[in-house]
């Protein structure tokens, strides 16, 4: 009875199966890390954590947070306002979003979508946490409350201080009166002030109470609270394509309701 042996690999086959092995094996690791790169959202520009309790993992609140965090983008206003509430008593989740007003829709809700990543991977366990973009913050909490407030002032300082701070002031006093008779859907006001001595200033206010915190001697700056958008610069920054059409749809919406 005759056996018919196989050939017994040589060395050079022995290296080409090996080159060909780690050609794919290191293919797919980049492909692996690129992928992951890509889909982690960027960092914030400021964050807070109020060193409250931790969380159980697997507890009630756990699952009140994920509940809370995945039906969260549900939730807009179509003003870019998004916030929802799950659970009761200290198990009680209550979460919110806000974009600028001036922030397309579709950005707003990718804005949302990557706090929530980077919330839950820079805070796992925490009750309650808070995150900055330039386009929107998220914040959720198992208590009430409005007293985070992050004050962003620019590192230049104008000449006449009293002259700028008087100039900002009238000004924003003045959106922040426009913003408040917005109604409930759309409390939001941009405008500008010109003053002799120097450049024309911009204002944007969005918000549903009057920001506690002023910025001095600066040429610019923002006040973001938990539903409070201020800021101030010496240059355009409005997004107005996307502002004008925000507030046809809020009158075009104001009005079927006046006529039903």
């Amino acid at each position: 009875m005759s056996q018919h042996l196989l050939p017994r690999p040589t060395r050079l086959n022995m290296f080409i199966l090996f080159t060909k092995h780690l050609f794919w094996f290191s293919f797919i690791f980049i492909y692996l890390i690129n992928t992951t790169t890509l889909a982690q959202p960027p960092p914030f520009f400021h964050h807070i954590c109020e060193n409250k309790a931790n969380y159980t993992i697997n507890s009630t609140y756990q699952r009140n947070l994920n509940t809370t965090l995945s039906t969260l983008p549900t939730t807009n206003s179509g003003f870019n306002y998004y916030n929802l509430t799950t659970g009761q008593l200290s198990y009680r989740v209550i979460s919110f979003t806000l974009c600028g007003g001036d922030i397309e829709p579709v950005v707003c809700t990718k804005c949302l979508s990557d706090s929530i990543i980077k919330l839950r991977e820079l805070f796992p366990n925490q009750t309650e946490s808070i995150g900055y973009y330039n386009e929107c913050f998220l914040k959720y909490s198992n208590e009430t409350g409005n007293t985070n407030a992050v004050i962003l002032a620019s590192p230049q300082s104008v000449s006449n201080v009293d002259q700028f701070n008087r100039a900002v002031r009238d000004l924003m006093d003045r959106l922040i009166g426009e913003a408040a008779a917005g109604g409930p859907l759309l409390k939001f006001a941009i405008g500008n002030i010109t003053e002799p001595d120097f450049s024309t200033i911009h204002g944007l206010v969005q918000l549903n109470q009057i920001p506690n915190s002023k910025i001095n001697g600066t040429n610019g700056g923002r006040i973001l609270q938990s539903t409070c958008n201020f800021r101030f610069e010496v240059y355009d920054f409005f997004n107005l394509p996307t502002i004008f059409m925000s507030l046809f749809n809020c009158n075009h919406i104001i009005s079927r309701m006046q006529n039903k």
